[in-house]
């Protein structure tokens, strides 16, 4: 319940933004099957994010910005493809012993998880048993950038112009706008690190959330000035998860994310507004 009031808190903030800066959402215009949905960015991981391994397959979510406001959001489920094929990539030993990385296969699966706000990326265990005796974690680069697998459904699809000017937008206005705001985006790295590296549950024992957390320092750069805001998070959301506030700690983290990312859509979609 607490992560899907955030969500939703979310997305009508972005359509209210939208709308404030006299730009148009092609589905209110044309219907949730008009069009591709947007181009995202991904945020930079600036470090290694922890892999969840099981059934022959290992999971990650990665947090992610809206690119293309006049496109409508994607829903839950919506399959996505890299711009950039070595935009992400893994980590870790290969078979000799060496410390290698690899961008993720062709057949890696990327979907939409929570509108513009995350994906998460599949990778299966039998591609990565062929290239790694272990597997150190997911590494995003900056300005990664995803767009939308064409579906039958899709009457406008996503035009190479489209394309290019979302990876403009990715390289300018929306690291631009990350770099605006170190605190929210400082939260929401350490608190993404922390949703993959904790394992599901209402909450988790004390000594294993200090554990992840301080591998998350030791993976992502944080200063003092900007750290005692994610630190606040973090308890926050245990103290919830303990006490009913939140149905999970995994949950709770989840929407301190988004929010901590509020900001920075704010200063994306002004910048765009403005042109600078």
């Amino acid at each position: 319940m607490y992560l899907e009031q955030k969500s939703t808190s979310m997305i009508r903030a972005c359509r209210s933004l939208l709308a404030s800066a006299g730009l148009v959402i092609a589905l209110a215009v044309a219907g949730p099957a008009a069009a591709a949905p947007q181009m995202l960015v991904l945020l930079e991981s600036r470090g290694l994010l922890p892999v969840q391994c099981g059934g022959g397959r290992c999971v990650v979510e990665l947090a992610t910005m809206c690119l293309q406001p006049e496109r409508r959001m994607p829903e839950a489920g919506r399959t996505y493809r890299t711009l950039d094929g070595a935009a992400i990539t893994v980590a870790g030993l290969d078979k000799s012993g060496q410390v290698v990385r690899r961008s993720v296969p062709e057949s890696a699966r990327i979907k939409a998880l929570r509108g513009h706000l995350a994906v998460t990326l599949e990778i299966s265990s039998a591609w990565l048993g062929q290239h790694f005796s272990s597997v150190h974690g997911i590494a995003v680069a900056g300005g990664a950038v995803l767009w939308p697998a064409a579906t039958a459904a899709d009457v406008r699809p996503m035009t190479r112009a489209e394309t290019t000017l979302a990876k403009f937008r990715a390289m300018t206005v929306a690291r631009g706008a990350f770099a605006d705001h170190p605190g929210s985006v400082l939260t929401a790295r350490l608190s993404n690190y922390l949703i993959n590296a904790l394992p599901a549950g209402r909450a988790v024992d004390d000594e294993a959330l200090a554990t992840a957390w301080q591998r998350a320092l030791g993976e992502i750069p944080a200063d003092a000035k900007h750290l005692s805001t994610a630190r606040f998070v973090v308890h926050y959301c245990q103290y919830s998860a303990r006490n009913g506030l939140a149905a999970s700690l995994q949950g709770c983290l989840q929407g301190r994310q988004d929010r901590a990312l509020e900001d920075v859509h704010r200063g994306y979609i002004n910048a765009l507004a403005t042109g600078s």
